[in-house]
């Protein structure tokens, strides 16, 4: 795909798992500065051994910090100026218990895995996407929000949670030049969904690097007319 639109600013959070890599690729390869996120030294060295010449360059960020904490997100918003872009991706799954065999550990877990990060973040970079008048924000919500399988309920009601703040978020936005959508993959695959399911049938899953597409395409100027959209994947 040719690339017309001039380099930008974002955020890619959860950039080292399987499908945060094929984001930080993609906006890599249209020429955009990436700035990533880690928590944990795995992470920073996972996205080094990938990236490691667009972090030479400067085009790459990496940035220690928790995104469930309002300090961590504002740091990570503010290590490169004039932000564009926010990808929130960052997430966990916990599943295979029955609710009354679910510890309330795991409820506090997802929500802070996937609903209090994209929040923590949003807050973060709105401001300036607000006073420049654009930006957009993509969040990956799960199928699993809409059809939960039995078992899964925490990480199910935590990617609802997602969905509706992705569609409240851009009616709050939708007048001022920033938009809001989201991806809904079903099963991404990936080496850790296959090590968990290895009788799946791996063919009617989507590969990292497919959603990262569609991501890369709701951020772009391509997809600026879609708002507040939930994308199957």
């Amino acid at each position: 795909m040719k690339e017309t639109q001039s380099p930008r600013v974002v955020i890619v959070t959860g950039g080292s798992g399987a499908l945060g890599r094929a984001n930080v690729s993609r906006f890599l390869a249209a020429g955009d500065r990436v700035v990533v996120p880690w928590i944990l030294k795995s992470e920073r060295d996972a996205i080094e051994a990938e990236e490691g010449r667009a972090l030479a360059a400067g085009r790459l960020v990496l940035v220690e910090a928790d995104l469930a904490e309002e300090s961590g997100a504002r740091a990570a918003a503010a290590a490169l100026a004039d932000v564009e872009v926010l990808v929130n991706g960052v997430g966990g799954f916990a599943g295979g218990s029955a609710l009354h065999e679910t510890d309330l550990e795991v409820w506090d877990r997802m929500y802070r895995l996937n609903v209090r990060t994209a929040v923590a973040m949003s807050r973060a970079v709105l401001p300036g996407m607000l006073a420049r008048g654009r930006g957009a924000i993509v969040n990956v919500a799960s199928r699993a929000a809409f059809d939960a399988p039995p078992g899964i309920a925490a990480y199910s009601a935590s990617k609802a949670a997602v969905v509706t703040l992705t569609e409240t978020l851009q009616r709050e936005v939708q007048a001022r030049g920033v938009r809001v959508n989201a991806v809904v993959p079903t099963t991404i695959d990936t080496p850790a969904n296959r090590a968990a399911m290895p009788d799946a049938d791996f063919s009617l899953w989507t590969p990292p690097a497919r959603v990262a597409e569609v991501i890369f395409w709701l951020a772009s100027d391509a997809g600026a007319s879609v708002r507040g959209a939930l994308i199957p994947v």
